[in-house]
């Protein structure tokens, strides 16, 4: 007996020890991240002993007009506003031209409540970087993924941040995108600091996300945009300015790439630092910026010009454009060359392109790269210059084992108007195909007759509206991986005369080889094994070959976008579908379900 209630006395104690544990966890994880009473940040200093929090935000998205008056001449210096009245049309997240920054951890719960408050127009986001591994209907494509966020309704996006570094939420469209439909989303890690030996010593950090609107460039949404520091900085950089590129270049600094995409680059001290990046649509960067030591008699500056050159002058990219880049001890003074107005646009005009006797330039299109410097003893990098890390390559991908090939082409085709005017329309496909988005949510209903007759590619009957007959093939363009292969893509632009962006959704791949001249055999291509970039942005040159690897290791369906789509889609995406449907993963019972009315095929009156 006196046994047995020893024994009871210590399950008592084990079992109330437990509970006082067990309560105490659940009273520190829900007080720490009960987004009613006590809401917590989530832009905090990670550490790998903290719990996962949910980070709860709200994105209210509406459309706004701005009419402008020429006969203020408050711009007339700027050649890109129209000599008459203009009506200028953007985009507010919150109320504001670009949205807020979303700061989080790696593996914190991203809440998002999205409302659309535009009538009469439908939006959905992307969120750049993240696998969605576990959330394949989170990943903010109209009618793949979700359904469109109709007038006056929201839609609740819910995931795990599963990727470190600098990322972008923003519509899907790519009018959208440049409107102002976007905002800086960055994930950090505890990791992070250690990642690389020179981002490490840089403690401030400062995140520029570059808009153009209208031919001017903005800075956070910002035209009289200043940076202000004390020391080295680590800039995260977004670039969403459409089909114009702009050299990037800080007066009297020195810029060092730290990661591309979110992914670090090999940590290397002695890699070589540049004067100015040539930035792409879609670019997503860190860099370091360093001071440059003044020569002998040379005084250290407070002041230096933040430049964006264009790198074409026509197409509506507008003219050169400065910011400020002011230390903190020196005393701020209004500057005609950082106003919002007539004499900053009169000031960008008439100020000379920045140039060193001997640029170093970074292109990261790889366009200038197959050119001779035109000037004596400069020296261009290339994105094969650029190193990835050796530990994040796969050993396995060594070999493949699925290979896709698509093959990129616009053709022009000529006709006639209503009244017999002639009209010339530029046609774009992959591997023949003009990609069009399927009329029923093909997440849920994969195996749905409408769309089984209307979808192309790898080896399925071609739809009827790909007769040999019709001027085009507008179909689904669906390609199958099986889960967990390894994955050869091979993009080749027949097209020359135009670069296009791709945004791979759901993987980053490595860029293992590029060419130039499409007739290239891929079979020579030599294939860099060791420390290929890691990259979902991809820049396809005209006339050029681009192979990147990958492991389909998210079942799902992954879109291979072309983000210079003004629209939807100008017919040269593909999605990829990896592993089975439903199989795979379950989408919630309650997930929203498009509609649509398919009228009978008669009428009978």
């Amino acid at each position: 007996m006196k046994t047995l209630r020893l024994v009871v006395v210590i399950v008592q104690r084990v079992l109330i020890t437990g509970a006082v544990f067990f309560a105490a966890a659940v009273l520190i994880h829900f007080t720490a991240i009960d987004p009613k009473e006590h809401p917590v940040t989530c832009d905090r200093a990670c550490n790998r002993a903290d719990w996962p929090r949910i980070c709860r935000f709200e994105l209210v998205v509406e459309k706004r007009t701005f009419h402008h008056d020429s006969s203020t001449g408050n711009v007339s210096f700027n050649t890109e506003w129209p000599e008459q009245d203009a009506v200028i049309t953007y985009y507010t997240i919150n109320g504001r031209y670009v949205g807020p920054t979303l700061t989080v951890c790696k593996h914190d719960f991203l809440v998002v409540d999205v409302e659309n408050r535009i009538p009469g127009e439908s939006i959905s986001l992307h969120w750049t970087g993240q696998s969605q591994q576990r959330t394949p209907y989170m990943d903010g494509v109209p009618m793949i993924t979700q359904c469109p966020i109709t007038s006056f309704t929201r839609f609740q996006y819910k995931f795990q941040a599963d990727h470190v570094g600098t990322h972008l939420y923003h519509g899907f469209t790519g009018s959208e995108r440049t409107q102002g439909l976007l905002g800086a989303f960055v994930v950090r890690s505890a990791n992070e600091p250690k990642l690389s030996s020179i981002s490490s010593t840089l403690r401030p950090e400062s995140v520029w996300l570059i808009t153009q609107l209208n031919g001017r460039l903005a800075i956070n949404g910002q035209r009289s945009w200043q940076q202000q520091l004390s020391k080295d900085l680590h800039v995260r950089l977004l670039y969403a300015g459409g089909a114009c590129r702009h050299w990037l270049e800080l007066e009297d600094h020195e810029l060092q790439v730290l990661a591309l995409d979110g992914n670090t680059l090999e940590p290397n001290p002695d890699s070589p630092s540049v004067d100015r990046i040539l930035l792409h649509d879609g670019l997503r960067m860190d860099f370091a910026v360093s001071r440059r030591v003044p020569a002998d008699g040379d005084k250290i500056k407070p002041d230096y010009e933040i430049r964006f050159t264009p790198t074409q002058l026509s197409a509506g990219c507008g003219m050169r454009t400065t910011f400020r880049l002011r230390y903190d001890s020196a005393p701020f003074e209004h500057d005609p060359a950082s106003a919002d107005g007539a004499e900053s646009i009169k000031y960008n005009l008439i100020s000379p392109p920045a140039m060193t006797a001997t640029p170093r330039t970074l292109d990261l299109t790889g366009n200038a790269c197959r050119e001779i410097p035109r000037v004596p003893g400069a020296v261009v990098l290339c994105p094969q210059d650029l190193h990835g890390e050796r530990e994040r390559f796969p050993k396995d991908l060594a070999t493949y084992d699925t290979r896709l090939v698509f093959t990129i082409g616009a053709r022009t085709l000529d006709g006639e108007g209503p009244f017999g005017e002639p009209y010339h329309e530029t046609v774009h496909s992959v591997n023949g195909f003009t990609f069009a988005f399927p009329s029923v949510l093909l997440l849920r209903d994969p195996a749905n007759a409408e769309v089984r007759a209307h979808t192309c590619g790898g080896h399925r009957r071609l739809p009827r509206s790909c007769h040999p007959m019709m001027a085009r093939c507008e179909c689904v363009h669906v390609e199958h991986i099986e889960a967990g292969h390894r994955v050869e893509m091979v993009l080749i632009n027949a097209d020359l005369s135009a670069d296009y962006v791709y945004h791979l959704h759901g993987v980053a791949a490595f860029v293992v080889a590029e060419a130039t001249g499409y007739r290239t055999e891929v079979q020579k291509l030599t294939r860099n094994l060791q420390r290929p970039l890691q990259r979902d942005t991809i820049v396809v040159r005209r006339d050029s070959i681009v192979v990147v690897r990958f492991v389909a290791n998210a079942a799902g369906l992954w879109m291979l976008r072309d983000i210079g789509s003004p629209s939807w889609s100008r017919g040269l995406d593909v999605v990829l579908n990896v592993g089975t449907h439903q199989a795979d993963f379950d989408i919630p019972s309650d997930f929203p379900s498009c509609r649509h009315f398919v009228g009978p095929r008669y009428f009978l009156i």
